[in-house]
């Protein structure tokens, strides 16, 4: 048993490191509200998007169009597959191990160790058999410990975050590569018409030829034209290819261009609120992430500082000797240290330099991240305006050029046209889809990355 002072000794130290932990609670760091002012300095939020046009509250799960079941599993096997993702989910057991390796000093380290020997010298250590239980602790006086294990739970939480907008990001990845295979697949069967068109004009210019009314110059140039288009074809088909590989590296498969191919777009998408601006830094794991990273850093820095202040260690241990020598058993130890710098040669302050100069960096940083997703929505917002537009004028010029083909049939059935004129028209026709299928898909494409800035989630 322990004897009465060695007990009297560890009550005061106990009461000690109790008094001493109850008045060194570690700060906090700014708020979002006080950073995100830190950060943008002379900008500030709008209380509205200026380019939206749709009022409303922002749905994160509402992309605006309905995605097939095939484009849905895709997303779903990306997200399980996709190698970027495995290595996300690799550093965020990284990080989640570093938060325990920085906790376990707020505990003191035990160890365990025995001897035995024999020595023909008397009284001789190498004679002693014995076991001792030994514990080492340096109490947490100033936060120093508990400053680290909070930056390390911030940039365990910025891991996990990073890895949350990755998996919205090849979501939204996989859509878009999809949507350019539906498009590309259109634009063959297109391309395919097309060579079909210029090919029979040829024969007509031939025909046109032989009995005087055309030139070997006519014949030519349309010959010309149908190479053109089966190069356009050709390139098509490599492109497709292309996009089909490219859907299955983002979902983890063998890049064999095998993965069934679609020919339909989605509906029309409708209109999609975005919200207000002061709910972007909650919805993003991009910017809370940013977020965490500043708080990490502000940890470090005042972690830094605490250097500077005296570590106490209470070391102490029990142990019981076989011996000769009339030791009494069991024998204990208590001893208290305190250790405080008095010179370091600038090294001290330096860190505090170093670790202050990264909490700087991390508000750019976060100052950066905020630009950026503020642009990318305003970019979003006025290009779905644009492109919406753009789309009812390709519309109407589609439809234009359908009442000119329906002309050139009823200028045929008087005598007043010819088949060459109708198949140019037809031609025509043809590059007018090829644009309206253009249009279509820029529309998806950029409403997914609308939704993908505002904060939008894949649910696959």
């Amino acid at each position: 048993m322990l004897g009465n002072g060695c007990v009297a000794q560890t009550s005061r130290l106990t009461a000690l490191v109790v008094a001493t932990l109850a008045g060194c609670a570690i700060l906090d760091p700014p708020d979002r509200t006080e950073l995100t002012k830190q950060a943008l300095a002379q900008a500030q939020l709008p209380t509205n998007w200026k380019f939206a046009r749709t009022a409303g509250e922002f749905d994160a799960e509402s992309l605006g169009f309905d995605l097939p079941p095939e484009l849905i599993a895709l997303i779903r096997e990306a997200q399980t597959n996709n190698p970027d993702l495995r290595i996300a989910a690799a550093r965020m057991e990284q990080s989640r191990s570093a938060v325990t390796a920085a906790g376990a000093a707020l505990l003191p380290m035990i160890g365990v160790g025995g001897q035995t020997g024999s020595s023909t010298i008397a009284g001789s250590a190498n004679a002693v058999d014995g076991l001792a239980l030994v514990a080492n602790w340096e109490i947490d006086l100033w936060g120093k410990t508990r400053l680290a294990q909070a930056a390390a739970t911030e940039q365990s939480l910025a891991a996990e975050l990073d890895t949350l907008y990755l998996r919205q990001s090849i979501a939204a990845a996989v859509v878009k590569a999809w949507l350019t295979v539906v498009e590309i697949n259109r634009q063959i069967r297109l391309q395919q018409e097309i060579v079909e068109l210029s090919e029979r004009q040829v024969a007509l210019i031939q025909v046109g030829q032989k009995v005087g009314r055309d030139t070997q110059q006519d014949v030519v140039s349309n010959q010309l034209a149908v190479k053109a288009n089966r190069s356009q074809l050709l390139q098509s088909q490599q492109a497709l290819n292309s996009a089909i590989r490219a859907v299955e590296i983002l979902v983890g498969r063998y890049p064999a261009a095998e993965i069934a191919v679609a020919n339909t777009f989605p509906a029309e998408p409708r209109p999609l609120p975005a919200g207000l601006p002061s709910e972007l830094a909650e919805r993003r794991p991009d910017l809370k992430a940013a977020e965490s990273r500043f708080r990490a850093a502000f940890y470090d820095a005042e972690a830094a500082k605490k250097i500077k202040l005296p570590s106490l260690k209470l070391v102490g241990g029990i142990s019981y000797v076989k011996n000769d020598v009339g030791i009494n058993n069991p024998i204990t130890s208590l001893a208290a240290q305190v250790v405080g710098p008095i010179f370091s040669a600038g090294a001290i302050d330096a860190q505090i330099d170093i670790k202050t100069a990264q909490q700087q960096e991390a508000t750019a940083q976060y100052a950066k991240a905020m630009f950026n997703a503020l642009s990318e929505i305003e970019a979003a917002l006025y290009a779905d305006q644009i492109l919406s537009e753009r789309y009812v004028l390709e519309k109407a010029q589609f439809a234009d050029q359908e009442k000119i083909v329906e002309f050139q049939r009823i200028q045929m059935k008087v005598g007043k046209g010819n088949m060459y004129q109708l198949q140019q028209q037809q031609l025509n026709l043809s590059g007018r889809k090829l644009a309206l299928l253009r249009i279509q898909n820029e529309r998806l494409i950029q409403r997914v990355n609308l939704h993908l800035a505002l904060g939008g989630i894949y649910k696959a």
